[in-house]
């Protein structure tokens, strides 16, 4: 059973309980970075792998391995770290002894742990370009990495036992044969290679599909190879000649997955249309069209080939089918409108299915939800204290609101369409909510009620800002206009025209006089609110700007830009001129003052940094975030704690007072 993990689910945030004020909460080691007080959130999940005997799953996410006891409650017992990036894969080896991970990105290691205590075992390091995949041997001594080239590892001592060249572009797929003596292996020069384990040695190729293979699987007694290429064919073809002996399917349907029946009689063909075709694997005979109605992107048997399922990601359903009648039996409903993952456990009683609430469990004769595992979230784009430093706010899509003394979850807000950008009002009792159907939510905090929505933006909404006083709400738009709102009534007050592109930020000053605004074409313009007048327009070298902050006293503007690779530039208010420029050695996506002015921070490719406002010195850097932008940092109130909200998917808080 493999499962991917796919970027373009719904977002919907789900973090860890958050701690007391004492932050007495014993951690899952590798879990809390040096310098911090907390941390909410598991990461985003990539991939999930069940032990063969069912008792372990390991789930790979941008943090790290998590492993949990399925005996046990889905108990934590560990989280495997070391890589350097965004665990995309694992896999455990046939006697459990083992787990495998890699990094498809950046970090392109391979990394061995005891399957048992979950020590690491051995760094296998070779391949210099993307690592697509990774399959044990049948009999578990031998693991395949394919990325250039191929490895072939030995799985207890990570010993290199050979390189498989002669692929002329990425190798994407492979497929041991039953018997582990072969391996097959298709990637984007269009061919299947055959290769012999124990020699190295090429034994066929033979050209299959158009632009790229995209799957291989061998038939379970080890005759035949199934294939599916970017061309919408699928073929058969004879496992010991490379012969072709069937088209299944031709490039009219767009093929979402394939599965040879246990029995390896039959191939299913599920495609995005909503049809999973069965075809006879030795004839190829077309058997049957079962017709789901829904958009398809997998399908798998069960272990024991009594069942199959099918999933739809748009609409978060999975859906099981009787293997022999082909009988609708019931469908499982994820709490999201998304579907990032499905499998069986290996007995074949649980259904597992994962989402951004978390991995869910069903029995599958009964449909009963057994277990949620949550924990796991998507990008965290941005994190916002509440004016009284009580609650900590999250976005990523939906809002979590997080009280900090009791650590309780205390609302979730999820409407209809993506949040974009969120802003407290100044007295705390009022929220501003942009969305992505270019509308603005407006909420009571107290009552928790919808006062009402705001429409006038011809797109989404990218930033929405308070005047210090309350009494006006600025947001920004991709439809490259600043509108300025009563948040009282909800009456439209000005439209602020002039960007040349789409609005990034905007930002009040703490006297509320001039509001200042950035767009994707690297200018920051301020802006005289009482009259909607453009009072100046600031050039930047930058081709586009991610943020832009005032200094509390208001004279000085600081800005990011080329997302992230920009430095940190420092705007003197009245003349526009630059007054120094920071340059970092990793990119920035974000900057903040500090309530007093003596300090700001940014958010960087990971870590967050502290400089000195006066004279531009770095006084601290807190890494732990694994590499990836962090997109939104915040002070709070009363400026002891720094909060940021990372790619990783994960909130750190970070202990100023140190």
């Amino acid at each position: 059973m493999k499962n991917i993990f796919l970027l373009t689910v719904p977002v919907i945030l789900m973090l860890l309980p958050w701690l007391s004020a004492s932050f007495a909460q014993n951690y899952i080691p590798g879990y809390l970075p040096e310098g911090a007080i907390a941390r909410f959130g598991k990461g985003y999940p990539f991939d999930f792998e069940y032990s063969s005997d069912g008792t372990k799953l390991a789930v790979a996410s941008t943090i790290g391995i998590w492993i949990y006891d399925t005996r046990a409650g889905g108990k934590e017992l560990d989280l495997l770290t070391g890589h350097t990036y965004h665990v995309s894969r694992v896999i455990f080896s046939p006697d459990n002894k083992t787990l495998a991970s890699i990094c498809r990105w950046n970090d392109r290691t391979v990394r061995l742990w005891d399957g048992i205590t979950g020590a690491p075992k051995a760094i296998l390091i070779g391949h210099t370009g993307d690592l697509y995949t990774i399959v044990f041997s049948s009999d578990g001594k031998t693991l395949a990495t394919a990325s250039r080239n191929i490895r072939l590892w030995d799985s207890v001592t990570g010993e290199s036992k050979a390189t498989l060249t002669g692929h002329r572009g990425q190798v994407k797929v492979l497929a041991f044969s039953p018997d582990g003596s072969r391996l097959a292996s298709g990637g984007t020069d269009e061919v299947i290679r055959i290769w012999h384990v124990a020699t190295g040695e090429l034994l066929l190729t033979f050209a299959a599909h158009a632009n790229s293979v995209d799957a291989l699987m061998y038939s379970p007694d080890g005759e035949q190879i199934a294939s599916h290429g970017k061309d919408g064919n699928v073929c058969l073809w004879n496992a010991q000649t490379g012969e072709f002996l069937h088209l299944l399917s031709d490039h009219t349907k767009d093929v979402a997955a394939i599965d040879f029946s246990k029995d390896g009689e039959t191939l299913a063909i599920a495609s995005y249309d909503g049809t999973i075709e069965f075809w006879h694997a030795h004839t190829g005979e077309h058997l049957k069209t079962v017709n789901v109605g829904i958009d398809l992107y997998n399908m798998s048997y069960s272990p024991d080939g009594s069942t199959y399922v099918c999933d739809n990601d748009e609409e978060g359903k999975i859906l099981l089918y009787d293997a022999n009648t082909d009988q609708f039996l019931r469908t499982f409903k994820m709490p999201s409108r998304g579907v990032g993952g499905m499998g069986y456990s290996p007995d074949g009683q649980t259904l597992v299915g994962a989402d951004q609430f978390g991995l869910h469990f069903w029995d599958v004769d009964t449909g009963q939800l057994l277990q949620t595992i949550t924990g796991y979230s998507e990008v965290i784009n941005s994190v916002v204290y509440s004016p009284d430093g009580r609650t900590l706010v999250s976005l990523a899509g939906v809002l979590r609101f997080w009280d900090i003394e009791t650590g309780k979850l205390l609302r979730t807000l999820t409407p209809e369409s993506s949040i974009r950008s969120v802003a407290y009002s100044p007295d705390g009792q009022m929220l501003a909510c942009g969305i992505g159907n270019n509308t603005i939510l407006l909420w009571s905090v107290s009552r928790w009620q919808q006062i009402t929505t705001l429409e006038g933006h011809a797109d989404g909404i990218s930033s929405v800002a308070f005047s210090p006083d309350g009494e006006i709400l600025a947001s920004g738009s991709w439809d490259r206009t600043i509108r300025l709102w009563n948040p009282h009534t909800g009456e439209p007050l000005r439209a602020l025209t002039g960007h040349s592109s789409g609005i990034s930020t905007v930002v009040f000053p703490p006297n509320g006089g001039t509001l200042a605004s950035g767009d994707d074409s690297g200018t920051i313009r301020l802006w005289n609110v009482d009259t909607g007048e453009l009072l100046k327009t600031i050039e930047t070298e930058a081709d586009t700007i991610d943020s832009v902050v005032y200094s509390p006293d208001g004279k000085t503007l600081v800005s990011t830009g080329n997302n992230g690779d920009d430095g940190i530039r420092l705007w003197n208010v009245d003349t526009g001129e630059l007054l120094k420029t920071i340059t970092v050695e990793k990119s920035v996506y974000a900057v903040v003052y500090s309530p007093d002015g003596s300090t700001f921070a940014s958010g960087g490719f990971g870590d967050i940094s502290v400089w000195d406002a006066a004279t531009g010195e770095r006084l601290k850097i807190f890494t732990g975030h694994i590499a990836a932008p962090v997109y939104s940092i915040a002070y709070s109130p009363n400026g002891r704690t720094l909060a940021s909200g990372c790619r990783d998917s994960t909130v750190i808080l970070w202990d100023l007072t140190k």
